[in-house]
C-alpha cells in the first residue's frame, strides 16, 4: 500500500509539470482553451488542492493577455465575498481567543438555562448583528457561541442527572466491643 501512495505522489508531480508542456503545441490563438484544459485536468486529477486550482485563472488569464487583471479580480472579488470572508475571519479569531466562551457564559448567567430565554437572547443578538452584516455573516459569527452554550447546558444536565441518580450511602455506626474481666 505504501508503494501505491509513493507512486501517486510521483504521478502527481509528473502531471503537474508535464501537462503544461504536453499542451504547448496548441496554436497561440487558443490560449484560453489551453488554460481551461490545464485547469480541467488539474481539477479532475486533484494534483493540486482545489482551492489552488480554482485561482489559476486569476493568475494565468492576465499572464497570457486573455483578460485584464481588473476584469478577473472583479469576478473573483465581489463585495459580498469579501464581506463574508472578513466575517469568517472575525468568527475564527473570536474562537481562537475564546471570546465565544465568555459571551456564552454571560448569556447563560444573565438569562439562565431556560430554552425560551436563551432563544430570546440569541434572537436579539442576531437581530442586532443583522443591522450591519448579512444574515450568512451573522450566523457565521453566532455559531461558535451557540455551540458552547449547548455544550454547557448539556454538561450541566448530565451533572444534575448523575447527582440525582447516585444512591445515598447509609451512615455507618462503629460499634466497639470492650471486654471486661
Amino acid at each position: 500500500m505504501r508503494w501505491l501512495r509513493c507512486s501517486w505522489s510521483s504521478l502527481k508531480l509528473l502531471i503537474i509539470f508535464c501537462t503544461p508542456l504536453a499542451l504547448l503545441p496548441l496554436p497561440l490563438e487558443v490560449e484560453c482553451a489551453y488554460i481551461l484544459t490545464l485547469i480541467a485536468l488539474y481539477w479532475m486529477t486533484e494534483v493540486l488542492p482545489l482551492s489552488v486550482t480554482v485561482h489559476l485563472p486569476a493568475l494565468l488569464f492576465p499572464l497570457f493577455g486573455i483578460m485584464k487583471s481588473l476584469q478577473v479580480a472583479s469576478v473573483y472579488f465581489k463585495d459580498f465575498h469579501l464581506l463574508l470572508l472578513g466575517v469568517i475571519c472575525l468568527a475564527k479569531s473570536i474562537e481562537k481567543w475564546s471570546l465565544h466562551r465568555r459571551i456564552a457564559l454571560r448569556l447563560v448567567t444573565g438569562l439562565g438555562v431556560n430554552p425560551g430565554m436563551l432563544m430570546l437572547g440569541f434572537m436579539v443578538g442576531c437581530a442586532f448583528l443583522s443591522k450591519w452584516l448579512s444574515n450568512t455573516s451573522t450566523v457565521a459569527m453566532v455559531m461558535p457561541i451557540v455551540e458552547v452554550v449547548i455544550q454547557q447546558v448539556l454538561n450541566a444536565s448530565e451533572e444534575t442527572i448523575q447527582i440525582a441518580s447516585e444512591p445515598e450511602e447509609p451512615e455507618t455506626v462503629k460499634v466497639s466491643k470492650t471486654c471486661t474481666i
